[in-house]
């Protein structure tokens, strides 16, 4: 049962990754909007737990490095708005 849901978590991940992108190719959002930013650090967060799960050291790193650089970009994001 815990697979299933820690699989689970990976695929949502998957589709939050999925739409920021697609949203962001389709000139729907940019890149200095909060909810792209927020989309690719739980995107980030929910590969981090399934790959915890699956003791997937990769997956773990590089999810683990796109989320950090996506809070990056959401604090700059947020200094320029004041928001």
């Amino acid at each position: 049962m815990m697979g299933l849901f820690f699989e689970s978590l990976g695929w949502l991940g998957s589709l939050c990754f999925l739409f920021a992108y697609y949203r962001l190719i389709r000139g729907k959002w940019r890149t200095d909007q909060a909810k792209y930013h927020w989309l690719n650090i739980a995107g980030g967060a929910l590969f981090v737990a399934n790959g915890t799960y699956h003791g997937a050291w990769s997956v773990i790193f590089i999810n683990l490095a796109w989320g950090l650089i996506a809070c990056y970009g959401l604090l700059l994001t947020l200094g320029r708005t004041g928001k």
